[in-house]
């Protein structure tokens, strides 16, 4: 099993980071899990073969996590020569779909010119509810409902011969159904939303661009809807902590955070490693 964070899962745009976006490699299959903005560029940037990728799980439907959907379905079958695709998720993915055949049906129909009908005209949806799951060739993947802003899931991934296991959170606030879901768990890609700003990593605004309501950090925007709908280091520390598992990532992080400061508040409740995940970071359990 391998997992590579394409896109570490800012909220908002900024340069060093793109949506939320992970590449897993397991039992010889790819899958992506979200296709947050930069997905497709992320995916050339870490060199993994998109056009191999034939199944797409998504945790929920907020702009940050399938933005670069329609990128990716085109890209991956014009360019890296995709056969097929199945969709997973909430309420909301067949429309998604749908959305891609009505608004770029010309696009398609000149394209199906030059490239083979199969890989976009045979995209399958399947809807993710609670209760979830399904035994794939060589590895299973499980569903829990977690709570967000709208509906909204975790998933774990096992994989049969080498027995590693990877949990993504999704976005949510702590929960203890989450730690039972990740029990012993290699690998934890969890969701570290709210966290204090690193005055040393705001850039000059004379030089940059600075979505300045972000390098404030505080007043409404950390102190309301952020924290009743994600967790904060400590929060996934306790989370993987309870869990058991080994590796702790900690990822969907905002602007201009103090990453060092992240670091050490969950260190400070877990015992296992702590990762302040990057673009293109690569785990292998």
């Amino acid at each position: 099993m391998e997992i590579t964070l394409v896109g570490t899962g800012s909220p908002v745009p900024i340069p060093e980071r793109g949506g939320t976006s992970i590449a897993l490699e397991i039992a010889d299959e790819r899958v992506l899990i979200d296709c947050g903005p930069k997905t497709v560029y992320g995916l050339m940037d870490a060199r993994i073969p998109f056009g191999e990728i034939e199944t797409l799980f998504f945790t929920h439907h907020h702009m940050d996590h399938n933005a670069s959907f329609f990128h990716f379905a085109f890209t991956s079958w014009t360019e890296g020569g995709r056969a097929s695709l199945t969709v997973y998720g909430p309420d909301g993915t067949d429309r998604l779909v749908d959305a891609l055949y009505d608004v770029y049906a010309e696009d398609i129909e000149y394209r199906q010119d030059i490239y083979p009908t199969d890989g976009i005209s045979n995209i399958e949806t399947e809807l993710v509810t609670e209760g979830f799951s399904r035994g794939m060739d060589g590895w299973d993947v499980a569903a829990l409902p977690v709570e967000h802003s709208i509906e909204t899931y975790a998933y774990r991934f096992d994989e049969h011969e080498t027995g590693a296991s990877f949990v993504f959170s999704g976005d949510t606030r702590k929960l203890p159904s989450l730690s039972e879901f990740a029990e012993g768990a290699d690998v934890l890609v969890q969701d570290c939303n709210t966290a204090p700003v690193d005055e040393d990593r705001v850039p000059d605004g004379d030089d940059q661009f600075v979505w300045r309501q972000h390098a404030a950090g505080s007043g409404d925007l950390d102190e309301s809807t952020l924290t009743a709908n994600h967790c904060d280091a400590a929060d996934a520390g306790e989370i993987a902590q309870d869990a058991g598992v080994q590796t702790l990532v900690l990822t969907h992080i905002m602007p201009y955070r103090d990453l060092e400061s992240m670091r050490r508040d969950a260190e400070s409740v877990f015992d296992g490693d702590v990762v302040v995940a990057e673009d293109g970071l690569t785990i292998s359990p």
